[in-house]
């Protein structure tokens, strides 16, 4: 089902075919550089679920992102709850990843303004949140195109990721209903 469409871009639920792509992508070693480990087939797999079940549960989730023009799924973008256990969560969580060959095109970007404006005019949401390792410093100019910001009294160390893991020290982007909408014209 059909979420949100962009320029270049349709946002929708996860399919049974998606499997593949997905796994592909989260194996991809340049696309999980910032993460702790590439997830096994059967940890993508129980992802999808994850995803699947977010969306019924709360009515928004990752989206599955596909080229308008090629049909082809090149990752996900959309909107997760953050669970674990930090200074911010529980908070609603806008992510993305997509396929290292789809890079530097302006997707990612696109996809998550998209995004913002669903999250904030549809759902109603008072707050959105991004986070990252503090050195995937492309997520975060991503975050900072769409007009998330940071305060380094947020920053905080994963729970997820290993201890001593150079990816353990993440920065936290947010922005607040109020202010996306003040600066909407």
């Amino acid at each position: 089902m059909r979420i949100l469409e962009t320029e270049r871009l349709f946002l929708r639920t996860f399919q049974e075919e998606d499997v593949e792509s997905l796994i592909a992508i989260n194996q991809d070693k340049n696309v999980m550089q910032f993460f702790p480990g590439r997830p096994t087939r059967e940890e993508t797999i129980a992802f999808i679920d994850k995803i699947i079940s977010h969306q019924e549960e709360k009515n928004f989730s990752l989206y599955a992102a596909e080229i308008k023009k090629t049909g082809e799924m090149i990752g996900f973008v959309g909107l997760f709850t953050a669970i674990f256990e930090s200074h911010f969560t529980p908070a609603i969580e806008i992510g993305w990843r997509l396929s290292s060959k789809h890079w530097n095109q302006g997707y990612a970007t696109e996809a998550a303004k998209a995004v913002l404006d669903y999250a904030f005019k549809i759902l109603n949401l008072d707050e959105v949140v991004s986070f990252t390792s503090a050195l995937n410093k492309p997520s975060i100019r991503v975050m900072q195109k769409i007009g998330l910001h940071t305060s380094s009294e947020d920053d905080f160390d994963n729970p997820n990721v290993p201890v001593g893991s150079p990816l353990v020290k993440h920065i936290l982007y947010r922005l607040k209903r109020t202010e996306y909408l003040s600066a909407q014209y």
